[in-house]
């Protein structure tokens, strides 16, 4: 009996490794696509996050200093000035200064009890909604 020298791949084992290497190719740029993907909607949800969490702060820390809220134009009165806070656009601005982009909804009251207290409603459009209830003794009324 003679031995048989295999000097190459016969067609149907390199089809068989073109196919199988095509289908680990597909689900592996399937794989890779869909991590992509979710890392930017992520990004996304976090810069609105950060931005509707720093309104936040500067509305905290002009009430904290402020000697007067005017509920009607949401301005605080402090010894730096007056801040005025507007949302249009889906963009709030302190003064014309843009501080945020990307926020639904933005909602100041003020209940004239002793002491003042002043209700912040935050929405982004993540629709991730912030609510903060702050009381000032300083204010009056």
């Amino acid at each position: 009996m003679r031995k048989k020298q295999q000097q190459g791949f016969t067609l149907v084992e390199t089809l068989a490794l073109v196919v199988i290497i095509s289908i680990i190719s597909v689900l592996l740029f399937s794989i890779l696509s869909s991590s992509t993907s979710t890392q930017q909607k992520q990004t996304t949800k976090n810069k609105n996050l950060q931005d509707t969490s720093y309104v936040l702060k500067l509305i905290t820390k002009d009430f904290r200093k402020a000697t007067k809220f005017d509920d009607a134009t949401d301005t605080f009165t402090t010894s730096d000035g007056q801040q005025t806070y507007t949302l249009s656009n889906n963009t709030i601005t302190r003064n014309g200064e843009i501080i945020a982009n990307n926020i639904k909804e933005f909602k100041l009251e003020a209940k004239k009890d002793t002491p003042v207290v002043l209700t912040i409603k935050i929405v982004n459009t993540s629709d991730k909604e912030i609510n903060a209830e702050l009381t000032s003794r300083s204010i009056k009324n």
